[in-house]
């Protein structure tokens, strides 16, 4: 199955509006998750010492991979996304002579890779399609790569003060991606389907905490949840007034004394040698 045939309105980036949204929306966020999601990375030595050969999964606009690849820059990268505008922009923003992007279904991606990025992806794809999902990453893995994945752990989000309506939309958000097939807490349900499949070994399950109080993510916090009110009023699929959520927010950032966090889940898998 080819995940261009699944319909998921947020992603359609030729839409000029939801294009600028979402190109900001995975700068902001991988801006202020960077500094502890990387540590993920460097806790595996197949990945600091024998892993060349990389593929990131649902690569956007490049902007995590740019960054890795400068951390880790005698890898080789390929980048793929259904987005023809996002590695458009990836392209024409690359600096790095090794990192290469293609407009590639996952689905449809060929050969093997020794390690392969899957940052914010499982929660997107339809759950019909799990199943499928790992019979073809075993196909793009062989005895000894590894895999690093990365998604939601949405128990941790705290706002002080408090932000009630901005939690409806996210509440709202969150069940609409459950009648469409999706699950944003996916590590889970994705972790039981690893090993029944007795290919996979579990080699780190991290949950990160990602807190306002580190650098400057405080402003970028404030910027993101911005952003999710604007990608939701532009999509239109919730059917709820922002008017509360938006002033809300509003006050909260005149607040010197707010603090929020998110939370990673970070799952890396080893093929069984």
């Amino acid at each position: 199955m080819n995940l261009q045939n699944v319909k998921d309105k947020k992603f359609e980036t030729q839409d000029s509006n939801l294009f600028q949204i979402w190109d900001e929306i995975q700068c902001v966020q991988t801006s202020f998750c960077f500094a502890q999601e990387i540590s993920a990375y460097y806790m595996s030595e197949r990945w600091t010492k024998t892993a060349t050969n990389i593929l990131d999964v649902g690569t956007g606009n490049g902007y995590f991979l740019k960054m890795i690849s400068e951390c880790f820059p005698d890898k080789s990268y390929t980048g793929i996304d259904i987005s023809e505008e996002f590695i458009e922009k990836a392209r024409r923003d690359q600096e790095n002579s090794n990192i290469s992007y293609k407009i590639q279904d996952y689905f449809d991606v060929q050969g093997q890779f020794d390690f392969i990025i899957m940052r914010l992806f499982w929660q997107h794809l339809p759950l019909k399609q799990l199943e499928n999902a790992l019979i073809k990453l075993e196909t793009l893995t062989k005895p000894g790569s590894g895999v690093l994945i990365t998604d939601a752990w949405d128990k941790a989000r705290i706002f002080k003060p408090d932000l009630p309506e901005f939690r409806k939309v996210i509440s709202a958000y969150t069940q609409q991606q459950i009648e469409i097939d999706r699950d944003r807490n996916i590590i889970e349900r994705l972790l039981k389907e690893v090993v029944q499949r007795n290919k996979w070994e579990v080699k780190c399950d991290l949950k990160i905490i990602i807190p306002s109080t580190v650098n400057n993510n405080l402003l970028l916090f404030r910027r993101a949840y911005d952003l999710w009110i604007r990608l939701f009023e532009c999509l239109g699929e919730l059917k709820i007034d922002y008017t509360a959520a938006r002033q809300e927010l509003e006050n909260w950032k005149t607040d010197m004394s707010a603090y929020t966090q998110a939370g990673l889940r970070v799952v890396r898998l080893l093929r069984f040698e």
